[in-house]
């Protein structure tokens, strides 16, 4: 078995026993590569929004005050970048309608941008390397609730001797066989983000195929 039969039988098992989630393959945050990130998304469609600006801007909009003006300036040392790439991350704020220009140079936050997503689950999946995997599983904390390492089952003796590693970094162990027999060793404790930069990338990321989708 591939990697890549493991990551789709994992992902007909996922769309079959959950409903109303979605899926994500080859997740880049910036953080690694998650093979697949399974997200609920919150009922709004106005969430979808986030994905209409550059996502490495999605924090830099949260922090801005919200309804109080301010400037290019101030934007741009928010942000740490200049004053030229403030100016067209503020463009694409204003076209998604978080953002007013008013008299001057003043701008002012007129709508506060909300999470995407209520959860996201982060998989790493490896037919064997489990040290490897758990390393990658690790990163992905900085921006889901909880991160997992799939295994083929037949290979996965050794991470099931060394479960207390996964326990320790709270990381989740599960395994799949070529006939789809899927079976759960260790299932974390889900909780925050490690990382509010990363997680409302994340969620801008994720709106933004959202929104591909539903214009398809």
């Amino acid at each position: 078995m591939t990697e890549l039969a493991l990551v789709n039988i994992f992902t007909s098992l996922v769309k079959k026993d959950r409903k109303n989630i979605n899926l994500e393959h080859e997740f880049d945050c910036g953080f690694g590569i998650a093979d697949l990130v399974v997200f609920k998304t919150n009922k709004d469609d106005g969430l979808l929004d986030l994905g209409k600006i550059p996502a490495d801007w999605a924090y830099t909009l949260r922090a801005l005050p919200f309804k109080k003006s301010f400037s290019i300036e101030y934007l741009a040392s928010l942000s740490g970048t200049s004053e030229n790439s403030s100016k067209k991350a503020l463009s694409k704020f204003i076209n998604a309608g978080y953002c007013i220009k008013t008299e001057g140079e003043e701008y002012i936050k007129v709508r506060q941008p909300k999470p995407l997503c209520s959860s996201i689950i982060a998989i790493e999946a490896k037919l064997r390397d489990w040290k490897k995997a758990l390393w990658q599983a690790s990163r992905y904390r900085i921006f889901s609730n909880e991160s997992w390492v799939v295994l083929d089952q037949y290979r996965a003796n050794a991470a099931k001797l060394n479960i207390s590693e996964f326990k320790k970094l709270n990381i989740g162990l599960a395994t799949i066989s070529i006939n789809g027999t899927y079976e759960e060793i260790f299932s974390p404790t889900p909780e925050d983000h490690k990382s509010e930069l990363a997680f409302w990338k994340a969620n801008s990321l994720l709106a933004k195929k959202c929104l591909s989708l539903s214009s398809i």
